[in-house]
């Protein structure tokens, strides 16, 4: 079951579902998230990034602060965007966090993001650029919108992301965190490698 209105501001007036929290970016079932005022960028070199080698990966982000002027997305670059929003999802409740119309009718293409129940933080979303065009970002607009779901019932303690070894954005409220390959991952692919 989505969650309408009533519901969304209750949860973020009660357990600060959404923080900050602001009555005109609640719609009739959905809530619009902003831009932060922070981005990060991929370095531009060329060079193969293998996903067995996370140091490699860790390497290769650099972060812009755009609380000034905004930042100017470059035709068919992407970024990822602090949101000006923390979440803190319940263990009843998932999200998904979905575009907005105008930016699919702009070629702003946002990506599709899931949080699992518990999940808990300041989320960082993809922006890519799909035109031909430099299109400037600004701290403040809103980017994209939440959708909450109802479970049907609460997931098992141990597979709760709070609780999970390898939640590795849980409780990013600070320093960026770029894409994690848990050892149990990267194992996987070893093993693959070597057969």
């Amino acid at each position: 079951m989505i969650l309408t209105d009533k519901k969304i501001r209750e949860l973020a007036e009660n357990e600060q579902l959404i923080a900050p929290f602001c009555e005109e970016h609640l719609q009739s079932e959905s809530y619009d998230v902003t831009i932060g005022t922070e981005i990060t960028v991929m370095k531009k070199e060329i060079r193969c990034l293998d996903i067995s080698e996370q140091g490699g990966i860790d390497g290769i982000y650099n972060h812009i602060d755009i609380s000034g002027d905004g930042y100017t997305i470059s035709p068919k670059e992407y970024v990822l965007v602090s949101l000006g929003e923390t979440i803190k999802v319940p263990n009843n409740l998932t999200v998904h966090l979905r575009p907005k119309t105008r930016y699919t009718r702009l070629g702003l293409i946002v990506s599709d993001q899931h949080c699992n129940s518990t999940y808990t933080g300041h989320l960082r979303i993809g922006l890519f650029n799909a035109t031909e065009y430099p299109i400037r970002i600004h701290t403040g607009f809103a980017i994209a919108q939440l959708v909450f779901e109802e479970l049907d019932g609460v997931p098992s303690s141990e597979k709760l992301y709070e609780n999970k070894k390898n939640a590795h954005y849980q409780n990013e409220n600070g320093a960026f965190r770029g894409a994690k390959f848990d050892d149990v991952f990267l194992d996987a692919i070893w093993d693959k490698i070597l057969d």
